[in-house]
């Protein structure tokens, strides 16, 4: 399914509120179990920025985003947003799509609503736009044993949708499915970014992906995650399949090819 934005232009609700920057000032984590994870690592990320981060298994990827999410905290620095941001202005889309299996497609992207107190009646009609964003309005009524493993991760995408989040972190959330799924949701989510101009922070662990979707790439390396290169993509928006075919496009996988390398070492 495709997302047909021009549809619901008049009837959805705005998924955006000027999308804070980001600010890691020399962050480290350490785990009792692990070591060191994260040291002294510092990070910027501008309003409006799509921005992935690419580096080998272990490198500390996750661990970041769990930090900017609030689900850990800090050994030593500090996460910081500007514009006023707590953690209702973030939506996480997880690598795994953590359907409840007991509810429908609409009770799903309720929950986080639902837990807020908030009726069924009452979010009607912003689940229902949530849901029309990512192509599956007519699914509302079908449970996750129904849907295929992107109309899943649609699911989760709408679900991480419904708070209106002015940030969005995303962790390697189209891992698990076949390439022309992959493609086809990396251009869905393309053209909500473009749309509603998130901050978005992608985890992920292909270079291809990665050069395709951002705006800035960053990758890191294994030593306590530090931040080996970080550079622009500048290639322009909107992508398609003549970017994924150009020259300047392997360039630029060339170049995240030989960072990435350089930080597996």
């Amino acid at each position: 399914m495709q997302i047909n934005s021009e549809s619901v232009v008049a009837s959805a609700p705005s998924f955006s509120a000027g999308a804070p920057k980001l600010q890691l000032d020399g962050v480290t984590k350490r785990f009792e179990a692990h070591g060191t994870v994260l040291e002294n690592l510092s990070l910027q990320v501008e309003d409006g920025e799509f921005v992935s981060i690419l580096g080998p298994s272990g490198c500390g990827k996750s661990t970041l985003l769990r930090l900017v999410a609030g689900l850990e905290t800090p050994t030593h620095g500090q996460v910081r947003f500007a514009g006023g941001a707590a953690s209702e202005d973030l939506g996480f889309v997880f690598q795994e799509p953590t359907l409840l299996p007991w509810a429908t497609v609409f009770g799903n992207v309720h929950w986080p609503l639902k837990i807020k107190g908030i009726s069924a009646a009452a979010a009607h009609d912003d689940v229902m736009a949530a849901l029309e964003l990512v192509g599956l309005e007519a699914s509302a009524q079908k449970w996750p044993s129904e849907l295929s493993g992107g109309m899943k991760m649609r699911v989760s995408i709408a679900r991480a949708l419904i708070t209106r989040p002015r940030i969005l972190l995303m962790d390697e959330p189209f891992a698990a499915l076949d390439e022309i799924t992959r493609n086809r949701l990396n251009d869905d989510l393309l053209s909500l970014w473009e749309r509603f101009g998130w901050t978005i922070l992608f985890v992920t662990h292909s270079v291809y992906e990665s050069v395709y979707l951002s705006s800035r790439l960053v990758v890191m390396g294994r030593q306590q995650g530090q931040i080996l290169k970080d550079f622009s993509i500048e290639a322009p928006y909107p992508r398609g399949k003549d970017f994924r075919l150009s020259p300047e496009y392997n360039r630029l996988c060339r170049t995240a090819v030989d960072a990435l390398e350089y930080a597996s070492l």
